[in-house]
């Protein structure tokens, strides 16, 4: 863990989270980001500040490899845009860590 327990805005359980399906290989990251709370009229997300599994990490990535059968764009794709693995997280948890989410001033 390379961040500080008060870092910590909110600890989710993966099997919790509704996402919805999605055609679009993005759409799948999207899915899961709108899952954890964000609004995207609302908030300007920072997916560095999102921790997981490995396992998680993997599913969403095997969700994304069924749409695009590149792994290195699939890879790039999770690579840019989060989440992130933490491998002292209890199985099926993600952090969400002080940052995530900020406010978009411009479309308010």
């Amino acid at each position: 863990m390379n961040y500080k327990k008060e870092d910590i805005i909110k600890t989710l359980d993966f099997s919790r989270l509704d996402i919805a399906e999605a055609q679009k290989p993005g759409d799948i990251l999207i899915n899961f980001f709108k899952a954890l709370g964000w609004d995207s009229n609302k908030y300007i997300l920072n997916p560095t500040k999102i921790k997981t599994t490995k396992e998680i990490y993997n599913a969403l990535y095997d969700k994304i490899f069924e749409k695009v059968p590149d792994a290195v764009s699939v890879g790039m794709l999770m690579v840019n845009n989060g989440p992130s693995v933490d491998e002292s997280l209890s199985a099926g948890q993600i952090v969400l860590l002080e940052g995530w989410l900020e406010e978009d001033i411009i479309h308010e």
